[in-house]
């Protein structure tokens, strides 16, 4: 009789994950592939220095088709130089083509796998940022920081800078007014994951739900600038706060705490 078939869960990635967590994520299911990767380059099918190759799979569809993989990481590529990304684009590609081919003979289900297309362009998590007003820390994000100035909240997800803590638990932080403002330029919102922070923090507020909230705040913001004349660094929070409170928008969990 043969032995069960287990539930891969990211404590049993152990080194393929390499990041810290809060031990609560340890027992979560992994949708983590690498060792098809490591196989092919035991054999010769991708060379030595390719081990970074390995990542997360999406869901499957009905037609059996992963909806989306996350295999192809690229270190050192400045995402502010048009030649840099043109360089790890095409180097991008090549990769993703020799990891397809390596599912293939490797990963048990995806012998007839095919690719269907390629993420639009090449994705960069981190370029510039703002020097803020305030400027979030790993703190704030890990320990549920709160504000004041608060112009709505996001949950305890950081994912980036070998630290991996998934929102399961209902624990968030709140994201201040300052944070979208430049400590020297008067009058400019900077919204979206350019927002002033440390890198831990960083990790948190690139999500793209994160970024819709501080761009409504931002509007709203501006807007009530608009109407009162005033500079942004003047602004009345309170009436920003009042403001984004109605707007029903719980999907993107913007709320102020009362």
């Amino acid at each position: 009789m043969s032995e069960p078939t287990l539930r891969p869960t990211r404590k049993d990635g152990g080194g393929e994950w390499n990041i810290e967590t809060a031990g609560k994520e340890d027992r979560m299911f992994s949708p983590f592939i690498k060792k098809p990767f490591e196989k092919a380059i035991k054999e010769g099918l991708l060379p030595a220095n390719l081990n970074t190759i390995a990542g997360t799979w999406g869901a499957i569809h009905d037609s059996g088709e992963l909806t989306y993989m996350n295999l192809i990481h690229l270190d050192k590529c400045d995402g502010t130089d048009p030649d840099d990304l043109t360089k790890f684009e095409i180097e991008g590609r090549r990769q993703t083509m020799m990891a397809i081919d390596a599912l293939r003979r490797y990963m048990p289900g995806c012998e007839s796998a095919r690719l269907r297309n390629f993420g639009m362009t090449i994705g960069i998590r981190d370029t510039r940022k703002i020097d803020a007003a305030y400027n979030l820390t790993e703190t704030d994000v890990r320990e549920q920081g709160r504000f004041e100035d608060s112009i709505g909240i996001y949950p305890e997800f950081i994912d980036g800078y070998g630290i991996l803590i998934l929102p399961t638990t209902g624990r968030y932080f709140q994201i201040p007014y300052r944070s979208l403002l430049p400590k020297k330029v008067k009058n400019l919102f900077v919204a979206g994951r350019a927002i002033g922070g440390d890198p831990v923090s960083h990790a948190a507020t690139r999500n793209m739900s994160c970024c819709a909230v501080t761009g409504q705040g931002a509007g709203i913001a501006a807007a009530l600038s608009l109407k009162s004349k005033a500079d942004l660094h003047q602004i009345d929070i309170g009436q920003v706060q009042e403001e984004t409170r109605p707007t029903g928008c719980s999907g993107l969990l913007i709320a102020i705490e009362s």
